[in-house]
Order: structure tokens, then sequence, then C-alpha cells
């Protein structure tokens, strides 16, 4: 049985690797995949926070904390006017009694756990996005996820959007994969997270009402990674004046923390914060419009070629190669702006293009397709050892990009003597803890064997143990590449 080329690419390149549930991907690669663009787009099924109601627990877990701190500081110049006074021999103290902790402290220890308990952790929007992996019918759907919560990065290891990451791509990234990428764009950049991320929730109009007082400068990160990353790619043809025009049309966007707020933890428009009066961009004046400016240069941005071309290049290196040919590049581009930036219609471009299906699997998975690939096979999710420390020692953090481009999407990119060996150790002790989970002897000599060349399946079956074979089979360059 040689490889099937055609297979491998249906589970690999548009999904997350092979399971049983891809056997369908045997009799019609192309067809499978398709059929996946109709799906409906699947949430993961834990109940995990939102982006509001975790600025609103984070908010009210400073706020008890301050009580703590107040109430603490009041006990202890109780204690010391208390001594002070019984030295004088000016008071006297009933038996047993104590100062009063009230008024500041809280009194219901329950209200206090409750509170520290309710913020969703990093961990568990992991593990609940793995689970999803392993189980979806919609592999594509995950692997569109992941390429564009890369294209717009946020990084947990940063203030409020550490807080806030996993509901972001949550809120912000999965509803829009298969929709208008104008919306996915509207959505992410004028997210909470990202407003924190780039700095632009402190960011001030040097001559708003807020700027002339607090004589306050203006943050261009968010301006600038809108146009570099976001939309037009760095070779988009803007300059650095038009960075600083759109990070004051961004002026005012930010995030309501005020708990007596009817929009507390929302993101809102503050007026007396925002850059007054026209602003030109890649040579449109945009007259003064307030909430409205960011909208109205967001949907020239989306349209203008740059961006068709940045954005699908990025796509067709991502999911195919970053050799892949002009001419892909340029039929994902054409989709883009024929369809108004409808993702719906440039995926099913790549997966019509011939090149998307007879390019061989160059790309090595990333830690983190790597551990999905590994939950697919096994029919569910690998929870030991830690996923959130497996991927730390593989060198891809959760949710911690390095900076806003995101993780690296060359084909060797995670090809690094560390990396690979910490793969090799990961693979070893998945398999101590998983290799009941699966027959792989049987797996490699049924038709999903076609996902494998000969010589991986005969050196997977001389496995000396169903641990080691499994090692060995999630070792293997064909599990490793796609």
């Amino acid at each position: 049985m040689s490889r099937n080329l055609a297979f491998s690419n249906a589970v690999g390149r548009f999904g997350l690797g092979c399971s049983a549930i891809d056997l369908r991907a045997l009799d019609d690669p192309r067809g499978y995949v398709r059929a996946q663009l109709d799906m409906s787009v699947t949430a993961p099924e834990a109940k995990l926070m939102s982006t509001t109601d975790q600025l609103q627990a984070m908010m009210h877990r400073r706020q008890l904390a301050k009580q703590r701190r107040e109430a603490m500081a009041d006990a202890d110049g109780a204690k010391v006017k208390l001594g002070s006074n019984m030295q004088d021999g000016a008071m006297a103290m009933a038996p047993g009694a104590e100062p009063s902790m009230g008024g500041g402290m809280m009194e219901n220890d329950s209200e206090a756990k409750a509170t520290q308990g309710s913020i969703t952790k990093n961990a568990d929007e992991l593990i609940t996005w793995l689970r999803l992996a392993a189980a979806t019918k919609a592999p594509l759907h995950e692997r569109l996820f992941l390429h564009w919560t890369n294209h717009f990065t946020i990084g947990a290891g940063k203030g409020k959007s550490s807080l806030t990451a996993g509901s972001f791509q949550r809120e912000a990234i999965r509803p829009f994969i298969l929709g208008r990428f104008h919306d996915m764009a509207k959505a992410a950049i004028l997210h909470a997270s990202m407003l924190y991320y780039l700095d632009n929730a402190s960011s001030i109009g040097p001559d708003s009402k807020v700027g002339r007082i607090k004589k306050s400068g203006l943050n261009e990160n968010l301006g600038r990674e809108v146009l570099e990353l976001h939309t037009l790619g760095v070779d988009g043809g803007y300059s650095q004046a038009d960075v600083t025009a759109l990070a004051s049309v961004l002026t005012g966007w930010t995030v309501d923390l005020n708990p007596k707020s009817e929009t507390f933890g929302e993101v809102v428009f503050r007026e007396r914060l925002h850059q007054p009066g026209p602003k030109t961009i890649l040579g449109k004046r945009y007259a003064e419009a307030g909430a409205e400016e960011f909208p109205a240069v967001l949907a020239d941005l989306v349209r203008h070629p740059s961006t068709a071309r940045y954005v699908t290049r990025r796509m067709a290196r991502a999911f195919v190669s970053e050799k892949a040919s002009d001419s892909l590049q340029k039929n994902l581009a054409k989709a883009f702006q024929d369809s108004d930036g409808d993702l719906k219609a440039v995926t099913a471009a790549l997966i019509q293009n011939d090149e998307a299906w007879t390019a061989a699997p160059v790309k090595l998975r990333s830690p983190i397709e790597f551990l999905a690939a590994t939950g697919r096979l096994l029919g569910q999710a690998p929870v030991r050892p830690s996923p959130k420390a497996s991927l730390l020692a593989m060198g891809q953090p959760f949710l911690a990009a390095p900076s806003p481009k995101g993780w690296a999407e060359e084909d060797d990119a995670w090809a690094t003597s560390d990396g690979i060996k910490s793969r090799i150790d990961w693979a070893q002790q998945c398999a101590t803890f998983n290799a009941n989970h699966v027959d792989i002897r049987k797996l490699v000599d049924d038709r999903i064997g076609g996902y494998f060349s000969d010589e991986t399946r005969r050196v997977i079956r001389q496995g000396e143990s169903p641990e080691q074979a499994l090692a060995l089979l999630m070792l293997s360059p064909e599990f490793q590449r796609r």
C-alpha cells in the first residue's frame, strides 16, 4: 500500500491529521474538504467566560483585594491604639474581645472564593479547544481558526490581554472564519484584548479634551499593526504619516472598567479622548466623524488591492508552503477581491486549486498542531502530560506569541534542535499515557494506513511495545509534516 497523497492533504493540509472520523476522505478527498465549507462553525461546549465577564470579575477581585488591605490596615491601627490606651490605663478591654474587622473587609469568605475562581484560565481554554479539535467533523474549521488567530495575534503575556486572549479568539475570530474578512478585522481590532495588547485603550488624542488637559501622547502601536500585519502588509504602500493618521482615527476606542457604569467591561468610544479634525490616509481625506471614522477607513483598507495580496499570500504560505507559486497566490487574491473579502469563497478557491493537492506536505507542524493531530489519532484530547506545559517545553507557549506578527510560518520554522528534542520527549511521554487508547499496528494496516508510506508502516510494526509503536508513529515524517 503506497501513500495516498490526496488523502494525506485532505486530512493534513486542510485538517488536523488522520482519524477514524476522516475515513470519508479516502473515497473523495476534495469533496470531503469542500463539504466542510457548508457546515456550521461550532463553538466549544465548555462554559467559558466572555471578555466582559472576565474583565468584570477582574475588577471585582481588585475591589475585594483593596477592601481587604484597607481592613487589615484599619485593624492594625486599632491594635496600635488599643496598646497605647492600655499602657495609659485609660481603657479596659473585656476578656476575649477583638477589634472589629468589618466595614471594609469581606464578611463572606464564600463570596471571596467564588470571585477568585470565576476567571477562565488559559489552560482551560487550551484543553477545551483540544477536545473540540479531537472530535470535530469539520477539522477544516479548526485549521482556519488556527490560521486566523495567528493573523490577528494577541499575546497573553501583556497585562489585561492575558486575561482575555482566549475569549478574544472565541469572540472575534471563530464566528468569522467563513465570513467576511472585514467583519473579522473589525471584531478583532476593536476587541478589548487587542485594544489592551497594542495599547490603544490608553491612547489619547493630543488635541482632544482630555489630551489638552493631561498633555498625553498618541500611541501608534495599533495603527501601525493594522496596516502592516492586519491589512495592507509591510509592502502595501503606506507611509509613517498614514500610521499616525490611523492612530488618530483609533483614539477614543477604549474599555469601560467603571463598575458603576452600564457598559462596565465593554468596549466603548469616548469622544473626549478622540483626536478631532479630518485625517488623510493613503491619499484619501476622511472628515471628522468620531466613532464612524474607523469603520469608514477599515472598509477602504479591506478593499485595497494590497490587502487582497497580503492576506491571501500569507494564507497560501500557511496552508501550502512558503514557496507557494505566484499563480496560486494571484488566484486567491482574485477570489478575495471578486467576493469582497468573503473568506468562504477564498477558502473554496484554495481547495479547488490543484497545487494545494499535488504539493508535497513540507510544513513541519507547530507544537499546537502536533497536540491536535495526536488528539485526533487517539480520539480524545491528550491531557497527559499537561498540554500547557508541553507547549511551553516545545517552544510555543499557549496564547503567547513573541510579537504581534504571530508565530513563524516558514516551512521549517519549528525544526530547531531544542524543538525536535522536546517533540521526541513529549511523544514518548504521551505514548506512555495513551498507548492503550488505540491499536497502532491495526491502524496502519487498515484503510487509514494510506496516510503513511510503506517504510513508515514497516518501522511502526517493528515497535517493541504499543508505547514505542505509538511514539514512532507520532514522530514519523508523515505525522510531523502537513
